[in-house]
């Protein structure tokens, strides 16, 4: 037992006094850190631990992953475009600044139609929400919206774009457009769901003339009752 401890030392050696040095290095006991060592030794721990200045504030705007340096490099590109157009005179700055809100606006304009028409359910419910405030203004895109409210299988989607038109009813290009149609569709079913989006909110102008297709025959016959008893007029 005694000669597997000799062996166990860092070397061997056969002075008395270094061997009795090791073993009472071997029996001293460690001693446990005091309570203010502890207590400086977690404090520094926990700063170190906390994100520096640094660190918050490339968080703060975004700068920790990918996306946000791509972001920070669009707003450079951006800064540096503006700072060129403003060296400029302000002729020339004005025509540039209004050619890149055109280009931004065809390109919005462009994604909602891509949209409107996607495979996706998903895309196309998302391409009703993003013209809800062009359909006024645009006939491609009013168009468009008509075709999903009227033509749309899923529900969701066709809701929302019924929805979407008849907040936009009393637009001038989006409620001749659906007038129009009513009177246009060979189809019973996109017939009546017009008729609903104008019953519903549709202003006195555009209801007379609802009643009037009604009452001079130009809708299919049920079409014309289902009018007629929501207007509250007699049925023949």
């Amino acid at each position: 037992m005694s000669d597997k401890k000799e062996s166990e030392l860092p070397f061997s050696s056969d002075d008395a006094s270094e061997n009795r040095l090791w073993d009472e290095l071997a029996a001293l006991q460690n001693e446990a850190p005091s309570s203010s060592l502890r207590r400086d030794f977690y404090a520094k721990l926990e700063q170190a631990s906390r994100p520096t200045l640094a660190t918050r504030l490339a968080g703060l705007l975004g700068f920790n992953g990918n996306a946000g340096w791509i972001t920070a490099a669009a707003c450079l590109l951006v800064g540096l475009l503006t700072g060129q157009m403003l060296a400029v005179d302000s002729d020339s700055s004005t025509e540039r600044l209004a050619a890149l809100e055109q280009n931004v606006t065809m390109l919005n304009r462009t994604l909602i139609l891509d949209r409107l028409d996607n495979e996706s359910a998903g895309k196309r419910l998302q391409g009703v929400l993003d013209a809800a405030y062009l359909a006024d203004e645009d006939t491609e895109i009013a168009n468009a919206l008509l075709q999903r409210a009227t033509e749309e299988r899923v529900h969701s989607v066709r809701a929302a774009a019924i929805d979407v038109l008849g907040r936009q009813l009393g637009a001038p290009t989006v409620g001749q457009r659906i007038m129009d149609s009513i009177i246009e569709t060979d189809s019973p079913i996109v017939q009546l769901a017009l008729i609903d989006l104008v019953l519903r909110n549709g202003d006195r102008q555009q209801l007379e003339k609802l009643l009037k297709l009604a009452q001079d025959g130009v809708l299919f016959p049920d079409l014309s009752r289902h009018v007629l008893t929501s207007l509250k007029r007699d049925v023949a």
